[in-house]
């Protein structure tokens, strides 16, 4: 019977993780200077994309159609 390894079986290292992958690419945050470190440090802060909610047809006239992701 022949010995099978079961780590090299499942691509996985020594630390028990699975080796290789997908690099994903993250989308810019908008990023822009925080007013109250403008003196400093000039700390950046995401301030998200906006965008233009669906399925709005029952919705109050008063109501906003647009959210921000982060």
């Amino acid at each position: 019977m022949a010995k099978v390894d079961a780590n090299k079986a499942l691509n996985v290292g020594k630390d028990g993780y699975q080796k290789g992958g997908i690099n994903i690419e993250t989308p810019s945050q908008n990023l822009e200077i925080d007013p109250r470190s403008k003196l400093d440090n000039w700390n950046l802060i995401p301030t998200g994309d906006k965008v233009e909610v669906k399925g709005t047809k029952r919705m109050l006239k008063s109501k906003s159609k647009t959210a921000t992701w982060f």
